[in-house]
């Protein structure tokens, strides 16, 4: 059975802390109050092994977020409590982030919080759009309703992700292959070239010499390419991090021809989506608009978003706060417009969600299907110059023979 560290007050107030054994986190819980204390804090005890660190981001994955409200909206629409709940869907997930953060929630609420407290105390791991309908779900009594449109808008986000994931899933491979091939050539078959040709003498072309002392440093110096490779990537994501650099590769990618149609398609989706699930959960404008702005994908069409809040505040309408952003193809404005003219704002953006979901789909596929035939001819020119490098000077020399 699996450990859980503990801390406890007694009735005289003085804590104390352990580990226990049990079955689950509920049967720890019952344990422990069985002699009259106070439960402070409870979670499972994973030991200080390396392969128990958390590493990596303390977010949730979509997936994992789409399985907890899945799962609590159909346990709480069949009428079992919130502790229940919880202690069940516990039990059930797999991911060790997700067991850790619905054991604290578990806690939290034991100690006395309520489901939205205990949530917000998860926000680091948990998108500020499922802490806020939380709260808007349990304040107007309808957190089973919360939790179906949560996993849908989830199920809808995984969904999108996993389109776009499978559709670079044969360009990056290219790319793997043509440095495979590219890394393989210049240390293998380059080198032997150049010892057949030393022995015949005779002076080589230029672009011969070229390749053989390019796969010469190669092999003396792999070590300085690996660290020159390492730094730039290690250098590029902390700049892509920076505040600056966030927003100028964010700007950078929608004004690129093939990519920036694909980052726009899908920023709408996500525009369009999330604020249609807020404003159904009960969520008012201003707060609606700054949980989308950070849920688009894009640094710099976030920091727009959220900045024509601002407008909403001198009393502007949604459709025009958002006008100024010219990167949103301007069937949002209209629709938008429409939406708040006949008082379904929140409908209209979910029909509108599916156009731009699937318009992203298309422009995805698009990009794509530029990116499949760049790359390909990429791998050929590479191919090509260090066979041609390898090939010419023995059509030099047959030339001279005859």
């Amino acid at each position: 059975m699996p450990n859980f560290k503990y801390e406890v007050v007694d009735a005289a107030g003085r804590s104390s802390k352990g580990v226990i054994e049990a079955a689950t986190i509920a049967d720890a819980s019952k344990m422990l109050r069985a002699d009259g204390r106070f439960i402070a804090s409870l979670e499972q005890d994973t030991g200080a092994s390396i392969l128990n660190m958390n590493v990596g981001s303390p977010k949730l994955k979509t997936k994992d977020l789409m399985i907890i409200t899945r799962q609590l909206s159909s346990l709480l629409s069949a009428g079992i409590t919130v502790i229940r709940s919880l202690d069940m869907l516990y039990q059930q997930l797999e991911s060790k982030k997700a067991k850790t953060v619905i054991g604290s929630v578990y806690e939290s609420i034991q100690a006395g919080k309520t489901l939205s407290e205990a949530f917000r105390e998860q926000s680091k791991a948990l998108p500020t759009i499922m802490v806020s309908m939380i709260s808007a779900g349990e304040e107007s009594g309808r957190l089973d309703e919360v939790m179906s449109r949560l996993a849908a808008h989830f199920e809808k986000e995984q969904k999108l992700k996993n389109k776009v994931g499978a559709a670079l899933v044969y360009p990056i491979i290219l790319a793997v292959v043509t440095f495979g091939i590219t890394v393989g050539l210049m240390t293998l078959v380059v080198p032997r070239f150049a010892v057949t040709l030393n022995e015949l003498g005779g002076d080589l072309p230029g672009l011969t010499k070229a390749v053989m002392a390019f796969s010469d440093s190669i092999i003396d110096f792999w070590y300085l390419y690996i660290g020159a490779i390492l730094a730039i990537v290690v250098g590029f994501r902390i700049w892509k991090h920076s505040e600056k650099g966030s927003m100028a590769w964010s700007r950078f990618l929608l004004r690129m021809p093939i990519v920036g149609k694909s980052q726009k398609a899908t920023a709408a989706a996500r525009f369009t989506r999330t604020m249609s699930t807020l404003l159904r959960s009960g969520i008012s404008v201003l707060d609606s608009m700054e949980i989308t702005s950070h849920t688009l994908g894009n640094k710099y069409l976030e920091a727009q978003l959220y900045d024509s809040r601002n407008e909403i505040r001198k009393g502007s309408s949604v459709s025009r706060s958002i006008r100024g952003i010219k990167e949103f193809p301007p069937m949002i404005y209209a629709m938008t417009a429409i939406g708040e003219e006949s008082g379904t704002l929140d409908s209209i953006l979910d029909k509108a969600a599916d156009f731009f979901e699937d318009e992203a789909d298309a422009a995805t596929a698009k990009m794509t299907a530029a990116m499949e035939p760049i790359m390909i001819v990429i791998m050929a020119f590479v191919v090509l110059l260090i066979v041609g490098a390898c090939g010419l000077p023995v059509l030099t020399m047959t030339k001279n023979i005859m």
